[in-house]
């Protein structure tokens, strides 16, 4: 049977509303996953459906496309985005698409959901109102370079700590948290399993050590595997492609000691879709067993995709346990009761989403220069006393903090004022740093 293959465009806040005429497209999706997730699925669900489908996907990273759709917002407020499923991305961008109204409860049979569980490891795996549903799950970890590292005479990386070594400068690479939700939720976990107040300058130093940050995730392995970086922090899936293209000699994918957590990662239903029912049939499609197992089989296996490796790890369980002994990973499920993933606080991580995003870009990101000179000047002085305790002191506390995560999701002037105040604050840190080294 024919099908469309999925288009991909590149979407930039102010670049959107080419809306194709009515009736070009069946069914609109935006979405953060690459091309071959598109295929596959397209493929499967159009077989499913049974007869010829124009899906028309618009790809871009989360944040991008949230900022997109807050934009439409703002110039049609209340109106429908002219698309359908917003498929892919973290529980807090598409809790905050929810509670800003993006997106609306769907319609999803009760016998497909029931094959769900509530939560793993403590997460919720959908929103009790059916504003969104995981579709996949994602363990956040580290790819490095195993042969790399050994060149320079470098340890394994077993824990974020590693990452954030002193050694490592020059090493890494990271995401821009801004651009790439995935990469925002490896930050926050090592604000939960380091607390805040030791967590900040960890974060500091992993972006310190970065010999460059990416505006993607998918970037990230790519620079691990090319051996322009050694490391830098990584979805599971992301990481097991990367290891099965390579060999497990020259790369590894870890999940951090104490610091690895497992979470949805959702689909939902645009606000007034202009192809609802088809839209809700693919969400269904999505979470059923005949959907998951495309994520985890082979290509070319009974039920798998045809021609593209996913590599990610789906909802049910029943997936698992129907293929136990064909898969190469375990049922995370099973590795959750045994304590394998730390447990989220989810309410945190949602309370400060904007925050993390917002101060990572401004301190860390856009002040990258400034951000390396002063850690370089730290590691050459010896570490100094008073220059480490300036480079330790968190610019506010954690409860100031979620207080300025309110603010800045309030947008407009108070959210400028606040990353203004930013960029001076750590500039004269990072000066304060470097004249206290020497």
């Amino acid at each position: 049977m024919a099908f469309r293959t999925g288009l991909a465009i590149a979407l930039g806040v102010g670049l959107w509303w080419a809306a194709p005429a009515a009736g070009q497209f069946d069914l609109e999706i935006i979405t953060p996953h690459h091309e071959h997730i598109q295929q596959e699925f397209e493929r499967a669900f159009v077989e499913h459906v049974g007869r010829p489908l124009k899906i028309r996907w618009l790809k871009q990273g989360t944040g991008q496309l949230l900022k997109v759709l807050e934009a439409k917002d703002r110039a049609e407020p209340g109106k429908s985005f002219g698309l359908d499923v917003f498929f892919g991305g973290g529980v807090p961008d598409h809790q905050l698409a929810a509670e800003r109204h993006f997106t609306i409860a769907a319609n999803v049979p009760a016998e497909i959901l029931s094959g769900i569980p509530p939560e793993i490891a403590g997460v919720a795996n959908y929103d009790k109102e059916g504003r969104w549903f995981g579709s996949a799950l994602s363990a956040f970890g580290v790819l490095m370079n195993r042969r790399g590292l050994g060149q320079q005479n470098l340890p394994e990386i077993q824990t974020w700590e590693d990452l954030c070594h002193p050694r490592m400068f020059g090493w890494v690479v990271i995401a821009d948290p801004r651009k790439s939700s995935s990469v925002r939720v490896s930050y926050e976990l090592i604000l939960q399993q380091y607390g805040w107040e030791k967590g900040w300058p960890l974060l500091m130093q992993l972006a310190a050590n970065s010999r460059l940050i990416a505006d993607a995730s998918s970037a990230v392995p790519n620079e691990v595997a090319s051996g322009n970086a050694l490391a830098g922090p990584c979805i599971d899936f992301y990481g097991r492609a990367r290891v099965a293209q390579a060999g497990g000699g020259v790369l590894a994918y870890v999940n951090p000691r104490g610091g690895s957590a497992i979470t949805p990662d959702p689909i939902s239903l645009l606000r007034d879709p202009p192809h609802r029912e088809l839209a809700e049939r693919f969400i269904a499609f999505v979470l059923s067993a005949e959907g998951q197992g495309l994520w985890i089989l082979p290509p070319g296996a009974p039920g798998g995709p045809r021609e593209h490796a996913l590599y990610r790890l789906p909802m049910r369980p029943d997936v698992f346990e129907r293929h136990r002994g064909e898969l190469l990973v375990r049922n995370p499920y099973e590795e959750a009761g045994q304590g394998v993933f730390c447990r989220m606080n989810d309410e945190l991580q949602n309370a400060r989403t904007v925050l993390l995003a917002e101060l990572v870009g401004v301190a860390l990101v856009d002040q990258h220069t400034e951000l390396k000179a002063a850690w370089k000047a730290l590691i050459a002085g010896g570490m100094k006393p008073a220059a480490l305790d300036e480079w330790r002191k968190p610019p506010f506390s954690e409860q100031e903090g979620l207080a300025l995560s309110h603010r800045l999701a309030e947008g407009g002037r108070g959210a400028r004022e606040i990353t203004r105040d930013w960029v001076r604050m750590f500039k004269q840190k990072y000066a304060n740093v470097q004249r206290l080294a020497k």
